[in-house]
């Protein structure tokens, strides 16, 4: 992603993106010491944040709040690299292949949350989940950001199973909530601690460990159900592309488990989509 700026003609301390100040834009931002005039269209269609916020488009001879260089429309709550990582999706020059780091999509993350562009938010979560995090930064993240905390099983797990407790820095990082309820899921799958006061090695593994994590981290599935739209009118087997499930005597044959209020429950994968809140 380049940020480039070059020096704009009208003030020597504000600066034109070299990338995103684009002739053909209708908005101008403001975002720290940078320019970035970009279309109007990206901001308003998905969120309702920027259409209850950006002033509608001025009538000849009148200016409004981002009409201009010297009248921009100033994002106070952003930084200018979040920023311009965050347009590169609209603008991004290869149709439909995103290819950025952990810190381009968490920066991306953070403002579709904060802005309410829930179609960039579900993009930025499902390029995460394809990449390898720290387990500590992805539940900072995630829990930043609002995301649905079934998809940090794995991160909780990793932490609850490793020989090394909770470090003072990890725990200042992770908040004592979680803290403490990684301490209360580590102790439950080693049990009793040893003569020299360690504890015991971890004595609780797969489906098991999985559950004891959703258990005291309060995950179910339940609590997100599908929408009636989204529940399939014949339960599908995801291993059989969408096709109907056969069944016997009136049941289908391996079904997915239902949720405790009756909704349509996958036994995995899943749209990070549907995930996200």
């Amino acid at each position: 992603m380049n940020s480039a700026v070059s020096q704009s003609p009208v003030n020597e301390r504000i600066l034109r993106h070299d990338q995103y100040y684009i002739h053909g834009g209708d908005v101008i931002f403001r975002v720290e010491n940078f320019l970035f005039r970009v279309h109007r269209y990206f901001f308003v269609r998905e969120s309702a944040f920027f259409r209850e916020k950006l002033p509608h488009p001025p009538p000849p001879g009148e200016f409004t709040k981002g009409s201009s260089d010297t009248n921009p429309f100033v994002l106070e709550d952003a930084r200018s690299m979040d920023f311009n990582r965050f347009l590169w999706v609209f603008y991004n020059p290869k149709y439909s292949i995103y290819e950025a780091d952990v810190d381009d999509w968490t920066s991306i993350l953070k403002l579709a949350h904060q802005w309410s562009f829930p179609e960039v938010k579900a993009l930025a979560l499902r390029e995460l989940e394809r990449l390898e995090m720290d387990p500590i930064q992805k539940i900072v993240v995630y829990h930043a950001y609002d995301v649905d905390r079934n998809l940090l099983v794995a991160s909780y797990t990793a932490l609850t199973a490793r020989d090394e407790p909770i470090s003072l820095d990890e725990g200042r990082e992770l908040g004592l909530e979680t803290s403490l309820q990684i301490a209360r899921a580590r102790e439950a799958a080693r049990g009793a601690r040893t003569k020299n006061g360690r504890g015991s090695p971890v004595n609780v593994a797969g489906n098991d460990l999985e559950l004891l994590i959703k258990d005291l981290f309060q995950l179910h599935d339940a609590s997100h159900p599908l929408t009636p739209s989204d529940t399939p009118s014949t339960p599908t087997d995801p291993t059989m592309n969408g096709r109907a499930t056969p069944t016997q005597n009136g049941k289908p044959n391996g079904a997915a488990p239902v949720g405790q209020n009756g909704s349509f429950r996958p036994t995995s994968g899943g749209s990070v989509m549907s995930a996200c809140p």
